[in-house]
């Protein structure tokens, strides 16, 4: 009998400057290690470890799933997972933007450009706590992002 399946959706890996520490050689291997079938590199507004990542992965003989957390200038913050290589495409348009924008080291992001590159993207919210503004930001992601949503049962009940 087989245990429990289980991927880890939101894993920093150290192309997050200042906020991940381990490479995707390290990561992978130790999913392997306890059993764990995937992981979702969600470096922050970048897709950098992703070529790694997939080269990790397959040494590892775990499934990578290809995301970014894209963290907007609004404070919001969202997992966002390309459904296909259009979707990959756009989001990749979509940070280039906001580098751009941002200049060295920055992104800058705001949520029409999330809503205009959004076609084909899986969003979950990463709220700081369920209150009235993860409701709001709710409200918002589910009128770009209709069926691709997650994170939906976190609001406190409308008003």
């Amino acid at each position: 009998m087989s245990g429990p399946h289980y991927a880890e959706l939101q894993v920093t890996s150290h192309f997050s400057f200042l906020r991940g520490a381990s490479s995707c050689d390290d990561l992978f291997a130790q999913a392997a290690a306890r059993g764990i079938e995937a992981l979702a590199i969600v470096d922050r507004n970048s897709l950098a470890g992703i070529v790694r990542a997939h080269q990790a992965a397959k040494d590892a003989g775990v499934r990578l799933i290809v995301g970014c957390r894209v963290d907007l200038v609004d404070g919001m913050s969202m997992l966002v997972y390309p459904t296909d290589r259009a979707a990959y495409s756009r989001l990749c348009r979509l940070l280039t933007l906001g580098k751009k924008r941002g200049g060295k080291a920055q992104c800058h992001l705001e949520w029409s450009d999330l809503a205009d590159y959004a076609e084909g993207l899986i969003a979950v919210l990463v709220p700081d706590r369920a209150d009235d503004t993860c409701a709001l930001q709710l409200r918002r992601l589910r009128e770009t992002f209709s069926d691709r949503l997650s994170g939906a049962d976190l609001a406190p009940s409308a008003q």
